[in-house]
């Protein structure tokens, strides 16, 4: 019916609480184990985890800035999805954000730098023509 411990009688009280505080724990430690793995976004041979803040290549890590950061988050988030410029601005800067969308192109050159085998030909982060940016991890 569920029971994994029983007690027999007579028990002392605490006897009782060191069963239920070895239940809590492991209720606590499978919470942890599920938060962990929600906070992962895996896409091809990446990994990104948005708790530790990190990404992985191959299981490599891969330094990225707050703004690199974001970036990717919002690729993930959309893999295989035509992003605007427009639409990584308002998402990584804010609406509030006035200046060229050009820093969108600079940010996408760091970001192939970073991840592409050859950033000439890039595999990954690829460019639609006239739209923006497509993520295909």
């Amino acid at each position: 019916m569920g029971a994994d411990d029983y007690v027999t009688k007579p028990f002392s009280p605490s006897e009782l609480m060191a069963r239920v505080d070895v239940l809590y724990r492991r209720v606590e430690m499978g919470r942890n184990d599920a938060a962990k793995a929600d906070s992962r976004r895996v896409c091809g041979d990446f990994v990104l985890d948005l708790r530790a803040r990190t990404l992985q290549k191959r299981g490599v890590p891969i330094e990225l800035t707050q703004v690199e950061f974001q970036m990717m988050e919002f690729f993930f988030e959309n893999a295989g999805a035509a992003l605007t410029r427009a639409d990584i601005l308002r998402r990584v800067w804010g609406a509030e954000y006035y200046g060229e969308e050009k820093i969108v192109d600079v940010n996408v050159r760091r970001l192939r730098m970073k991840l592409e085998d050859d950033p000439s030909v890039p595999q990954y982060l690829q460019t639609v023509w006239g739209v923006g940016y497509r993520w295909l991890g």
